[in-house]
């Protein structure tokens, strides 16, 4: 008797797809006593056995078909079977036989290494996925998104990595282009959720959960990046990268200690690598300054100086320490590092701005001031617009009046007491922190960038109502006030211990103060300030690693702190 049709095969696998997988099992089993040892009907029965739970009767039947006919495709279905039913033995025996069948069997080496991972066999787990890698049968469609990237055609770019997802769930190399194409307009959190899809197909992809670990990183899930990047480095150990991913996460968590560890697994790796050597050389030094380890940390901010092109990160670092005093060849260093043209603008920036610490503490403050002020007038990053600010400070200003900020959570969310420290840098805000914290039931933690974070995602779920933030903010109920408030106190749980207060000292929150009045009604928020001519000059002498690019021109300083005060005004009124 011939075989059943093509039509029937799609038939019976839309009957699947669609969840009447009891319909097809029935049609299945009569057209198997019709086409007795039918390959695509078995494997298809054995898929809707699955489907109905019934995953001992499908490893019997799928089993039974490979001793019948042993082909590298029915046991593959057999591990299928195995790895759906919970028996990772013998999906692994299953898939190693398919696969010594035939050696091009992505599927095969997908679930293979699949397996292995969840059996903690890592490094055979990673040899299952490049031999999947290697003969990916997609690849060469996967050109044309390359071409449609490499062209800027986006939106082409992302349709085929759907169409490509739809017929290979988790494929690894269109999951990585959807995320990164995500990662460019914002998207973070849905960057996050297709990498996370991925990755339970592909569990040993290093890619995949690099990039993952950069969307948690930007969505301020960093708790769950430590997690990713040690898993990286427990499959790509060998490489310097995943240890400075490690070294990364830990910092952003205040986990100072293993971040230096971390930092300190990847200079093991980078004997032969100059530049890298210098570029974690930089970071130690910012951690060991961070640890009180102030001797150590001026040996490795030197050591990060071996290299003249990126010396001048090492020299601010230094004179950041406030108590570090150059010599005179120390200066002439510098000075010769700021004249040399072929060194990047924002390594002579730094360098200019060492120079001035230098001549200030030599108490010859005409020249500190001549190199603060060519440090700020090299800077390429500077493009602060007081314009800009006024609009959006007005904006905040005529959203958050008297009945919007009398609408709050309720209830409250639970957990300890915020105390917010607000102001600008430079205020005497860690001092203060100090201070509060040297009390018994006062968590001092670091500048935190949890209220930003979430900030992001009230804008983005008000977004999806259509309105901007922040007069979107006025849309949330009190149950939903509640909600978001209540995901603050849960996102700084891994910076603090159980005192019933904790400190969140971020200055630039003052623009934040009627939407934590909002969410954390029981908040206290403390204006920390300090007179203007010394905030704004010890703001124009200090390189910040990013953002305040108001603070590289006096009469941006000026505009910047009286909109400031503007804004603490309204607050105070209202």
């Amino acid at each position: 008797m011939s075989n059943p049709s093509q039509q029937f095969y799609r038939e019976i696998s839309d009957l699947i797809r669609s969840g009447q997988a009891v319909d097809a099992i029935s049609k299945l089993e009569a057209g198997l006593a019709k086409w007795p040892g039918d390959e695509i009907c078995t494997s298809l029965l054995g898929s809707a056995l699955m489907r109905t739970g019934r995953h001992t009767d499908a490893i019997a039947l799928l089993q039974n078909a490979a001793e019948r006919k042993p082909t590298f495709a029915t046991i593959g279905d057999l591990g299928v079977a195995c790895m759906e039913g919970g028996d990772i033995d013998g999906a692994i025996a299953a898939f190693r036989r398919a696969v010594d069948l035939r050696d091009d069997f992505y599927h095969g080496w997908c679930f293979l290494s699949r397996m292995l991972f969840e059996r903690g066999e890592l490094d055979d787990a990673t040899a299952a996925f490049r031999r999947a890698d290697a003969c990916d049968p997609l690849l060469n469609e996967f050109r044309n998104v390359q071409e449609d990237m490499s062209a800027s055609r986006f939106a082409a770019a992302e349709k085929r990595c759907k169409d490509l997802l739809k017929r290979q769930p988790g494929y690894p190399r269109a999951a990585y282009t959807l995320a990164h194409l995500g990662k460019e307009v914002g998207a973070f959190e849905e960057a996050g959720d297709i990498l996370r899809r991925a990755i339970a197909y592909n569990p040993c992809d290093v890619n995949l959960r690099s990039a993952l670990v950069g969307s948690l990183e930007e969505s301020g899930a960093y708790a769950e990046a430590v997690t990713e990047a040690e898993i990286i480095t427990s499959l790509d150990g060998e490489n310097a990268a995943s240890w400075l991913i490690l070294g990364r996460v830990h910092g952003h968590c205040g986990n100072y200690e293993d971040s230096l560890a971390s930092y300190d697994g990847a200079l093991e790796l980078t004997v032969d690598d100059a530049q890298t050597r210098c570029n974690v050389q930089l970071v130690r030094g910012h951690i060991l300054k961070i640890l009180g380890r102030h001797d150590d940390s001026i040996a490795a901010y030197r050591d990060s100086m071996n290299d003249h092109a990126t010396a001048g990160a090492g020299w601010w670092g230094l004179a950041d320490m406030k108590t570090h005093r150059f010599d005179d060849a120390d200066i002439d260093s510098m000075q010769a590092l700021f004249a040399d043209d072929s060194v990047r603008i924002e390594q002579r920036t730094q360098a200019a701005f060492a120079l001035g610490k230098a001549f200030e503490d030599r108490d010859e403050p005409a020249l500190a001031f001549d190199w603060y002020a060519k440090a700020n007038e090299i800077r390429v990053d500077t493009e602060f617009d007081p314009d800009v600010q006024q609009r959006g400070l007005d904006e905040i200003i005529a959203t958050y009046d008297p009945s919007v900020l009398s609408v709050q959570a309720d209830p409250p969310p639970d957990g300890p007491t915020p105390i917010f420290i607000v102001g600008l840098p430079r205020s005497g805000s860690t001092l203060l922190e100090q201070i509060l914290a040297s009390h018994s039931r006062v968590e001092g933690t670091m500048e935190l960038a949890t209220l930003p974070n979430l900030v992001r995602r009230i804008t983005i779920e008000g977004g999806r109502r259509k309105l901007n933030y922040p007069s979107s903010i006025t849309a949330f109920e009190p149950g939903e006030l509640t909600a978001w408030g209540q995901s603050y106190i849960d996102d700084t749980a891994m910076y603090r211990g159980d005192k019933p207060y904790f400190i969140d000292k971020l200055p630039t929150n003052f623009d934040k103060i009627g939407l934590i009045h909002k969410i954390l009604p029981q908040a206290m928020i403390i204006d920390a300030r300090r007179h203007p001519l010394d905030c704004g000059f010890s703001c124009f002498k200090q390189h910040f690693a990013g953002g305040h690019l108001w603070s590289y021109k006096l009469e941006h300083i000026a505009a910047y702190y009286n909109e400031y005060l503007r804004l603490m005004d309204h607050w105070d009124r209202v």
